[in-house]
């Protein structure tokens, strides 16, 4: 059976032996998964489906609930186990709320998941489930999105052809909004998906989530998963975040500085905002007349340096706005880190003219 992963997820299992003590007892209006103490951006993966195109998960996702679980198919336990409940709860939803459900399975067995296998695999639980496969490097990074050490194999016997898998045996539900803020552990019933997935599905935006799970918080009747900590916090700082007050609820931009005073790089792997549908970091390319900007898949802030994200340069885009915003509201974002992991931030709307004071730099030019 497969270990919890290291990381900031490592510790899930203790919440999840309180989860399937009490699950019984709790009304039907609560949620019944394991909140994360700091909600987890969807992560801009982009992996390989069964035949054999990119599945950009952010995109294929959007606006629906994204149920993301790494597994593999000769996995004992766990991973049938989590996949025939979440079919089991599928089949009895209705048709317009089972298709706002993605259901995403990444093996982290790829030598022997070969497609036709997980095509065959995931068909036995519903043929709507999606599954995913990559090169090692990509796996472990999907894995590092999410706040997941990687797999690695476990031997049964001298035959290399015999072993096991040790993966994450959690279940990441990424809500419409495109934030996680809540998993589902080994040992979660179907009981408690059916209790859930409607919830995730009704709610639109994260605002009535958070708001649920405040109350069960305040009333002493939720499940929070350990805060990770494999970097010193206090040693990793974000400042000067700040919004550009946006002309249109088309996009808007958001600026900030990474100080890393730890030992080793980390990298920013995925973002999120309550404000928006969609958030990227775009990078600026090019020189002169063909100056262009293009998405970038994650930010590497290197060990003991500093990475700004200013006008002109690498910054934050937010695309299709949820609701008008000016000068002197705030946006909440959501950022997921590999060694960090999860941090969630206000940042203040200021409008574009004071941008360069905010910012520190006025009186530096832009190239």
């Amino acid at each position: 059976m497969p270990r919890l992963a290291a990381g900031h997820l490592s510790l899930i299992a203790i919440a999840c032996a309180v989860l399937v003590a009490c699950s019984g007892e709790r009304a039907a209006t609560q949620f019944r998964g394991v909140a994360l103490p700091t909600p987890l951006a969807k992560p801009s993966l982009t992996l390989t489906d069964l035949n054999g195109q990119p599945y950009d998960f952010a995109g294929a996702t959007r606006d629906k609930v994204a149920l993301l679980f790494f597994g593999y198919t000769h996995c004992p336990d766990v991973c049938p186990l989590h996949m025939a409940n979440i079919a089991a709860v599928l089949k009895r939803m209705s048709a317009e709320d089972r298709a706002r459900v993605v259901t995403v399975f990444v093996t982290t067995d790829p030598q022997r998941d070969t497609p036709d296998r997980l095509r065959e695999w995931l068909a036995n639980f519903d043929p709507s489930f999606v599954g995913l496969t990559g090169t090692k490097e990509e796996l472990a990074r999907a894995q590092q999105s999410v706040g997941l050490g990687e797999a690695f194999k476990e031997y049964a016997n001298a035959d290399s052809a015999n072993y096991f898998v040790q993966h994450g045996a959690q279940v990441f539900a990424f809500a419409r909004d495109g934030i996680a803020y809540t998993i589902y552990p080994f040992g979660i019933r179907q009981e408690d998906w059916a209790n859930d997935l409607p919830k995730l599905v009704r709610y639109a935006s994260g605002a009535e989530i958070r708001r649920d799970l405040a109350a069960q918080a305040k009333a002493g009747q939720l499940n929070v998963a350990p805060q990770q900590t494999a970097a010193p916090a206090s040693a990793f700082v974000i400042s000067k975040a700040v919004v550009a007050e946006p002309v249109s609820q088309d996009e808007a931009a958001a600026y900030l500085t990474f100080t890393n005073g730890t030992a080793q790089e980390d990298t920013l792997v995925a973002i999120a905002a309550d404000l928006a549908v969609q958030a990227q970091v775009h990078g600026t390319m090019g020189e002169g007349e063909g100056r262009h900007m293009m998405p970038k898949p994650s930010v590497v802030i290197p060990a003991g340096g500093e990475v700004k994200l200013t006008p002109g340069g690498d910054h934050i885009m937010l695309f299709q706005l949820r609701r008008k915003v000016v000068a002197g509201d705030t946006v909440t974002l959501y950022l997921s880190f590999v060694r960090v992991g999860a941090v969630q931030l206000r940042a203040p709307v200021v409008p574009y003219a004071d941008l360069e004071k905010f910012l520190g730099l006025a009186g530096k030019s832009v190239k």
